[in-house]
């Protein structure tokens, strides 16, 4: 879910509770959710959204620091082999802020829920339910690993530009009971990949 529409999600639930506003009407709510352009709905959506976006704003969410195996990035992998992506267990644990909308408190929790990896080669993503594991040794497995089947040598620069990004959930609770989770926001770093085809060399 984009973080314009968790806003939006928020500010509807807060103002259905009255945060930091004067009473309204239960129409003016309604307005909202239902996503009509009354202009007093409008107004309201806008004073609430204010802090939601700053709220959310405030989270930080960390990019991801992704690393690859062979390393892509400096140097390359290679066709038809498993190439490993994973990011740092460092960056993969909940961001909690608590945030003070008039005379309520907010709560939020930002879970990292998944791993994807978009490879610029016209492939799907591949999503991984965790940071990944850093490469260890020929021969080992890991959950998160990507092969590619064709070389990037067609593509500008003899790179594919893609994607990592970190999946993340989020759970408020504001000081007057009210709650909710939202998402996932995606948090994405570009990455560029080369990678290229290995030439069997034939000995007598």
């Amino acid at each position: 879910m984009p973080v314009r529409n968790i806003t939006k999600f928020i500010s509807a639930a807060l103002l259905i509770a009255g945060i930091g506003l004067a009473p309204q009407p239960a129409s003016a709510a309604a307005a909202v959710l239902s996503g009509t352009t009354n202009q007093n709905a409008r107004f309201q959506t806008g004073s609430v959204g204010t802090a939601t976006s700053g709220m959310l704003s405030a989270l930080s969410l960390p990019p991801p620091v992704p690393f690859f195996a062979p390393p892509a990035q400096r140097v390359r992998t290679l066709v038809g082999i498993d190439t490993w992506f994973w990011v740092t267990a460092a960056s993969w644990r909940p961001v909690v802020r608590v945030i003070p909308v008039g005379k309520v408190l907010v709560t939020l929790v930002a879970t990292p829920v998944t791993l994807q990896f978009v490879p610029g080669d016209g492939s799907p993503p591949v999503l991984c339910p965790g940071p990944g594991s850093p490469w260890l040794w020929p021969g080992s497995r890991s959950p998160c690993s990507y092969t590619f089947q064709r070389a990037s040598t067609s593509r500008l620069l003899g790179r594919f530009s893609g994607t990592v990004q970190t999946l993340w959930t989020i759970r408020w609770t504001t000081s007057t009971g009210l709650s909710g989770t939202a998402g996932p926001v995606a948090v994405p770093t570009p990455v560029s990949l080369r990678v290229a085809e290995a030439q069997a060399v034939l000995g007598r």
